[in-house]
């Protein structure tokens, strides 16, 4: 390797700048100066070095293909946290939470930022404080000699954890072999709307000695049981009546493959549970509850034509 002055040979970042956009990712990006480092990073965790065109000095990066990386992490001095906040000039306040730490006339002195945490967040949220800057240098656990890396990120789940991680770090008396993880984070608006992202979590796992230098594979998702092949006695439908919302010269087109296939993966055994349970899944988080009762009422009406429909062989679903 190239490096020729000590300090980190790359970066792990969580996100990048796409067409000048930047961009989330949900598996890691490695950025670093030197080439052989980018290869070697790529053979350990996938993926492929390429060329950074951001005009950076790291100019390759290797987008990864996990989300947890075993890192080395050598005590609770590799894990520092600052709270900074900038103008259009730069830093113009920095703090531990307590006391500046910069500019050199006010080090020292207290810092004003509220003690309680979730304060801290929303002053941060109206721009009159400071946010967490947090900087995590480690090695892969897998390769330790290949040097060392560091993680920036300003997250505030990360910054309200940073007590318990370094009392976690400080028990260890070696380097402690920790995950490095972009942790999936799902939520629902209470208009019923989701959404997600993913956030950094660190997890102090214990010493080299036992724990192993690489996580276990993900498991593969186990798919869902095909139905059973059994014929069931078709049961007379009554005629159903066509409802308010549908005109009497609509039709209904149903695609038999996809009802099977979707009835396979829901692991319904009625055309109607399968069309009401697809259709839930899509319209909660579209509509409030009125409209979904209603629709579900409607396809339940339609599902019953299709299924004796399909019950009596009709050629003409398609």
């Amino acid at each position: 390797m190239t490096q020729s002055t000590p300090g980190p040979v790359g970066r792990f970042r969580t996100g990048r700048l796409v067409e000048g956009r930047p961009q989330a990712l949900d598996v890691w990006l490695v950025t670093t100066h030197d080439a052989e480092v980018a290869a070697r990073v790529a053979g350990l965790l996938g993926g492929r070095p390429q060329p950074n065109e951001g005009g950076e000095e790291l100019d390759h990066d290797v987008l990864t293909e996990v989300e947890t990386v075993r890192v080395l992490v050598d005590g609770p001095d590799a894990l520092a946290s600052h709270m900074i906040l900038r103008d259009s000039t730069g830093i113009i306040h920095q703090c531990d939470g307590l006391e500046f730490l910069s500019p050199e006339e006010k080090k020292g002195r207290p810092c004003g930022c509220p003690p309680l945490f979730e304060d801290r967040k929303l002053a941060a949220k109206e721009g009159r404080g400071p946010m967490p800057s947090i900087s995590l240098t480690f090695r892969i656990a897998a390769e330790p000699a290949l040097g060392e890396f560091r993680f920036l990120t300003g997250s505030w789940q990360m910054a309200a954890q940073l007590s318990d991680l370094t009392e976690a770090l400080e028990r260890i008396d070696s380097p402690a072999v920790c995950d490095l993880t972009l942790e999936l984070v799902v939520h629902t608006t209470r208009s019923g709307r989701g959404f997600c992202y993913r956030k950094p979590v660190l997890t102090v796992l214990g010493s080299p000695g036992t724990v192993a230098p690489q996580p276990p594979p993900t498991a593969e998702p186990t798919p869902a049981p095909a139905p059973s092949p059994r014929r069931r006695r078709a049961r007379p439908v009554p005629e159903p009546a066509i409802p308010p919302a549908l005109e009497p010269s609509q039709t209904v087109s149903v695609n038999v493959a996809l009802l099977r296939r979707a009835a396979e993966v829901l692991g319904t055994d009625s055309h109607e549970k399968t069309v009401i349970a697809a259709l839930t899944g899509v319209v909660a988080g579209q509509h409030q509850t009125a409209e979904l009762l209603r629709l579900r009422e409607q396809v339940g009406q339609i599902a019953a034509l299709a299924g004796q429909a399909l019950q009596g062989g009709d050629s003409s679903l398609t």
